[in-house]
């Protein structure tokens, strides 16, 4: 790789720097410029020559890199109860008991990996192939699908349309970024609200609230359906979360709509006595199709 000139080599005092000396120099510039704008200076030549392509936004594949999303209000320290646990958003602990670590100093979370690894598998569909650079800040190691990489390095060429695991083990990542290109380019900020659509994909909380006014049949079932804030990226597994506060119900169910199953599900109550106002509220499910 190309290194600038000293500025003595192109300025100094007189008579210094000599004809050769300022030639040198010179050259040395004229390589070190054009490795990195290209041949021509223009934007695209200067693309290619950092090895980004056309990557110029959401160069950043990890999603939540800086750990500012907390879906599941993950506290730092907890021990999982098992294998592949997610914590904040889109990170999940590899080994079962083991925990996430985080300090928080707003707008980005430092994590601390444990032993056994703390991983983000990347959607095949978001990986075009080729040569990637994964850097971060922090004492942790790293592999991607298994291979370790340094700071700053880059993997062998990746399969287009397969999904990349990146693993972080045993000490402190802070602002992780895997990017197409052979060069790390400054960390990728996107706006807190697009980032956590995009965990959405993956995971998101379902508050439902529902009420039948009295009139109802005793056994009757009554239902309504929920709109996901996101498409799925697969259908769903549902799963009830906290405490509710019912009346008059015996019993709650979810089915995942037949018509949309990436788009919506269908919540339904059991009527326990007729003529008798019915409500559920408070039931928040969780829906998550994570990789």
């Amino acid at each position: 790789m190309a290194t600038p000139p000293a500025r003595t080599e192109l300025a100094d005092t007189y008579p210094n720097p000599s004809n050769a000396v300022f030639r040198t120099g010179i050259g040395k510039l004229w390589d070190y410029v054009t490795e990195r704008l290209g041949a021509t200076g223009s934007a695209a030549d200067a693309r290619t020559a950092l090895g980004i392509g056309n990557a110029i936004s959401f160069r950043n594949l990890l999603i939540n890199a800086n750990g500012a999303i907390n879906q599941r209000t993950y506290v730092t320290g907890t021990a999982t109860s098992g294998a592949n646990q997610y914590t904040l958003d889109r990170w999940r602990v590899v080994t079962s008991g083991q925990n996430l670590g985080f300090t928080t100093a707003a707008p980005d979370s430092t994590m601390t990996a444990p032993a056994g690894g703390l991983e983000q598998v990347i959607e095949g569909s978001n990986v075009i192939g080729g040569v990637y650079t994964l850097s971060w800040t922090g004492t942790a190691t790293a592999t991607v699908n298994g291979a370790a990489i340094t700071n700053g390095g880059n993997t062998a060429s990746l399969t287009a349309n397969a999904n990349v695991t990146i693993r972080f083990t045993g000490g402190t990542v802070l602002r992780p970024q895997f990017e197409l290109g052979t060069v790390a380019t400054p960390f990728e900020r996107r706006l807190d609200g697009l980032e956590r659509s995009l965990c959405q994909r993956y995971f998101e909380l379902c508050p439902v609230n529902f009420r039948t006014l009295s009139g109802g049949v005793a056994g009757g079932t009554y239902n309504i359906t929920y709109g996901y804030k996101v498409t799925k990226r697969s259908t769903p597994t549902l799963a009830p979360l906290g405490p509710i506060t019912s009346l008059n119900v015996s019993s709650e169910n979810v089915f995942v709509a037949a018509n949309g199953p990436l788009e919506s599900f269908r919540y339904e109550i059991v009527v326990a006595g007729a003529n008798a106002d019915s409500y559920v509220f408070g039931r928040v499910w969780s829906a998550s199709c994570e990789l």
